[in-house]
């Protein structure tokens, strides 16, 4: 069957006379050109960072609705004391961190000392050998299930949906925010964009520039999952307990 033929039994269908003709949103039709797709980003990016306190106003809302435990962080000295008291109300002892640079700006592990917490970074280097990245991503996956904490920080966050997302890269790996019970993320100010159609706008010029990486992580709250009598049970398959922390 023609695509044609399909749209209009599926249009009749619906009750309508015809097929709609819909006009495709430029800011993210796929047949963009690259130096269309590359503007939009452009003008994505300079959106994103001009409406920065907006949009984290926006974010903490929504995210809390999400039901993330949202912190805003006054200082990278509030949001590290955050993360001991988190660390604390849980009795942790083992905590694993990505290579964000928002971490690393922060000085986690400083932080850390003297609690008797261990805290690991944890990064699959993407110059080893095939073989070896592999035995590291197992050793990574076994730390990570056996973690009490797995801190990140993010590419993107979604004001729109209280969403956090995590894109591959060395140095990041998502089994930190999916294995440990507990995820505890990081934003900073110029991260956050309006809606999912600016994060796709954005995917798009990385597509295009070759730097589209093998998945997407959007995180929006603790795990949820229901069975078929609709019974709503929280941190089965992913963390239960999440904390979003917004520094400014």
């Amino acid at each position: 069957m023609k695509s044609e033929d399909f749209l209009t039994n599926l249009s009749r269908s619906l009750g309508r006379d015809a097929v709609p003709n819909v006009t495709p949103d430029a800011a993210t039709h796929l047949s963009l050109s690259s130096a269309m797709a590359q503007e939009r980003a452009q003008q994505v990016a300079a959106d994103m960072s001009a409406r920065a306190d907006e949009l984290m106003a926006s974010l903490e809302r929504t995210a809390a609705e999400a039901a993330w435990r949202v912190f805003r962080a006054k200082s990278p000295q509030d949001a590290t004391h955050y993360i001991r008291e988190v660390a604390r109300d849980i009795e942790a002892r083992t905590m694993l961190r990505t290579t964000h640079a928002a971490l690393d700006a922060l000085d986690v592990e400083e932080a850390m000392h003297g609690t008797g917490i261990t805290l690991e970074v944890m990064a699959v280097d993407q110059d080893t050998p095939d073989d070896a990245q592999e035995a590291m991503r197992g050793e990574l996956r076994g730390k990570a299930i056996g973690t009490d904490i797995g801190i990140t920080g993010v590419d993107y966050a979604i004001a729109e949906t209280g969403s956090c997302v995590l894109l591959p890269r060395k140095g990041v790996s998502r089994v930190i925010s999916l294995l440990p019970p507990v995820h505890i993320a990081v934003v900073r100010s110029g991260q956050v964009l309006p809606s999912l159609d600016e994060l796709f706008t954005l995917r798009r010029q990385d597509f295009l520039t070759g730097d589209i990486g093998s998945y997407l992580n959007i995180i929006s709250g603790p795990s949820r999952s229901a069975d078929i009598e609709y019974q709503l049970v929280t941190g089965v398959h992913g963390p239960g307990e999440v904390h979003m922390i917004l520094l400014d």
